[in-house]
This record gives C-alpha cells, sequence and structure tokens, in this order.
C-alpha cells in the first residue's frame, strides 16, 4: 500500500491531469453532462477507464458530483459554482439527484472496481476533495463559510453513515461508500478540527 503523502501525490495528479481525459470517454457529449439514468443495471460504461485508474476515476467522480449536489443542497452560492464550473449531474429521471453513493457501491457490486483499490486511494481523495473546494471557494466566492458547508454536508442523509448501522451489518465495512465517507469526515475534521467535537 503506498504512503500517505505517496498516494495524496498519485490522486492530485491523476485529478489535475487525467480525470477530464477520463471524463471524455466516459461522457463523450460535453453539452450533456448528466449520467445515471442506468447506473444500476448497467455502469459498463466504466469499462472505457483503464483498471489502474478506475478507482481513482470514481473517486473523483464522486466528489465532483458531491460537490454539485452539496453546493445546490447547502450553499447560496449555487448560481456561481455552477455557472463557473459545469459539473456532472448524477441524475435518475427528470433531473432528479441520485444518491452520489452510487457511483462508488454499484461498480463495486458489479466487479468493476474492488473495495481495497477504493480504500487506498479515498484518504487522500477525500483530502484533495477537501482542499479543492476551500481553494475553490477562498478565489471565487467570496461569502462561502467552508466549515459551516462541509458541517452540513458530512450531517447530510445522503452522505451520512451512522456507525450503528455497520455494526449490525459488519459486511459494510467493505462497502465502497463506507470506506469513503470515513475518509471525507476524516478530511474534514482535520481541516477544521472545530467540527470534530461537534
Amino acid at each position: 500500500m503506498p504512503t500517505t503523502s505517496t498516494a495524496a501525490s498519485v490522486i492530485r495528479d491523476y485529478y489535475l491531469n487525467k480525470f477530464r481525459q477520463d471524463l471524455h470517454k466516459f461522457m463523450p457529449r460535453a453539452d450533456s453532462p448528466v449520467f445515471g439514468g442506468e447506473w444500476n443495471g448497467d455502469c459498463l460504461v466504466l469499462e472505457r477507464i483503464a483498471v489502474e485508474r478506475r478507482a481513482h476515476f470514481l473517486v473523483c467522480l464522486y466528489f465532483t458530483v458531491l460537490v454539485d449536489q452539496a453546493f445546490y443542497n447547502h450553499s447560496d452560492c449555487y448560481p456561481q459554482f455552477e455557472a463557473l464550473t459545469r459539473y456532472p449531474k448524477f441524475w435518475q429521471g427528470l433531473s432528479r439527484n441520485r444518491n452520489p453513493r452510487d457511483i462508488l457501491d454499484v461498480p463495486f457490486d458489479s466487479g468493476l472496481v474492488s473495495s481495497e483499490a477504493i480504500a487506498e486511494i479515498a484518504p487522500a481523495g477525500m483530502e484533495l476533495f477537501v482542499d479543492e473546494v476551500v481553494s475553490f471557494a477562498s478565489e471565487h466566492l467570496a461569502e462561502f463559510e467552508a466549515d459551516v458547508f462541509f458541517e452540513k454536508l458530512i450531517s447530510d442523509p445522503d452522505v451520512f453513515i451512522p456507525l450503528l448501522v455497520v455494526e449490525l451489518n459488519p459486511t459494510l465495512k467493505n462497502a465502497p461508500a463506507w470506506i469513503v465517507f470515513e475518509a471525507l469526515r476524516a478530511a474534514v475534521w482535520k481541516k477544521f478540527p472545530h467540527l470534530a467535537s461537534r
């Protein structure tokens, strides 16, 4: 398993230099950045992404979709954010958001990615996610309060997974959604230590 600093440089390099290319392979129509309608039955479109980069892609796709939905639900800055980012939408039906956890769990359930591959990159990926949101907001969104945003995000019902649920069903510890939630919460608490005591 790579060291924390190695994993951080690997995911940062992937996100900054390769993610957009893989996203274009995954969603070739830039004018229609919507996916998810067929995700439960068939996410084989992921086979367009090289196996060795698939976990990296899914972690970055997860946080890209998650931040878009979180800004929509937990920030008054969404119109500015959307105009600047144009991030992919994970929808089912007519513009109904799907839970971003499915971005991770459905490919795992389909055998397209392993929980070990997700676990290897998740801590560094979630730290990158938190850093990217804070950096983006400081440059573009003057009124944005990052700690308030992240406190709401890790408590959001589509993100938060109660420990009791995992204790009652220990197999969930291998589910990518749990692995990434724990990594996200740890990254938020590392960036904003005062939130850990709440």
